[in-house]
């Protein structure tokens, strides 16, 4: 009997929606991509995101409150308060921390909530939207393959789901919010993004 495949869920992590909160067109864009996967919307990625709305610096808030208002795309927001142990997780914010101070309690606990469920998860393939470059780099360690939206519309580009000119100019909006660098449409047909291309 032939085993069924892996069915692929995406964790859209609250920075990855702030910088997709900076252009429509790029929001609409990653909707169309992901529009035949699984997507998880989880309680506290929705908690920072109203935490940011309310209590962040004007840019970040401003970006918050956008996005807030474009979740319908992932769907419900999902309760993890019965999914992970708050032990796991809290082991894992250390080790995202790598011995820095947390700015506040809650810094790396969306991104550890994801991964402490993941290790739970049978019969999927998780993926992570996340800027976070230490936690794209841990994902990998809890069977997540991760991305940055750089990386993702990358792959859009050489996959010829979009244009590189299309994607530098998403990369545009994303820099004039501070949320990222330069690159240019070769960048994006090449993949050679230095740090948001990796992992």
């Amino acid at each position: 009997m032939p085993v069924p495949p892996r069915r692929k869920v995406w964790f859209i992590d609250t920075s990855a929606l702030l910088s997709l909160a900076t252009d429509d067109g790029l929001r609409r864009a990653v909707h169309t991509e992901l529009s035949t996967e699984r997507r998880v919307l989880l309680d506290v990625v929705y908690d920072e995101l109203q935490g940011l709305a309310e209590y962040g610096d004007p840019g970040p808030a401003a970006l918050a409150t956008a996005a807030l208002r474009q979740l319908e795309w992932l769907g419900e927001v999902v309760d993890t308060s019965q999914l992970v142990e708050p032990t796991r997780v809290l082991e894992i914010q250390d080790i995202l921390r790598s011995g820095r101070s947390l700015r506040h309690q809650t810094e790396h606990w969306a991104e550890s909530v994801i991964m402490a469920m993941t290790e739970r998860l049978q019969h999927t393939d998780s993926y992570l939207l996340c800027e976070d470059y230490n936690a794209r780099i841990e994902s990998t360690a809890h069977g997540i393959t991760p991305f940055s939206t750089h990386k993702l519309l990358s792959e859009m580009v050489r996959g010829g789901r979009l244009t590189a000119e299309r994607a530098a100019t998403f990369a545009d909006a994303i820099k004039a919010a501070e949320r990222g660098s330069d690159y240019t449409p070769q960048d994006f047909a090449t993949g050679r993004l230095g740090r948001v291309g990796r992992p």
